[in-house]
């Protein structure tokens, strides 16, 4: 009896020792991995709704001849008022007021000019002028086509009331 007892404890252990034993990886040249969590991209925020981007922004940027200081006021209301100066040739001032547009991604803003560069990128802070493309300009003076957020103003409506 005592030998059936014992026989009856192994085999109860054994097969409780084997529920715990991990399953065999699996052989062939196929590996398994383990699940990740997918990449969600973030649709919801913007610059145009996530940054504070009214106010005024200023810089000096390469021209074809003569660096070109601009200050320009964005509104809420999507005016802009841009003020422009050739530093090599006279103290005259150019100013255009407009409208501009978002692009489909909410981080560009596009201006309705024709004669001036008319693509901005939209960062916290700062304005990335674009080329004529839409593309981020690149190459050794690429930092000079930033302008600096100078005022931040959540309240600026109409940029062509602006006084620049």
């Amino acid at each position: 009896m005592k030998k059936n007892l014992a026989i009856a404890s192994l085999l109860f252990a054994s097969l409780f020792l084997s529920a715990c034993d991990p399953q065999p990886a699996e052989t062939g040249s196929a590996q398994t991995s383990l699940p990740t969590d997918p990449v969600i991209e973030d649709t919801l925020h913007t610059s145009e709704n996530s940054l504070s981007w009214a106010g005024v922004y200023e810089g000096t940027t390469p021209g074809a001849n003569s660096d070109i200081h601009i200050q320009m006021t964005l509104g809420y209301d999507k005016t802009y008022a841009i003020t422009y100066q050739y530093l090599d040739k006279s103290d005259e001032k150019f100013t255009e007021h407009g409208t501009f547009r978002w692009n489909e991604g909410g981080n560009t803003i596009i201006l309705d000019s024709a004669d001036l560069p008319s693509q901005y990128r939209v960062g916290e802070g700062f304005l990335t002028q674009l080329d004529m493309s839409g593309k981020v300009i690149t190459g050794e003076h690429a930092d000079r086509y930033v302008l600096k957020q100078i005022i931040v103003n959540d309240s600026v409506g109409d940029a062509s009331q602006a006084g620049n």
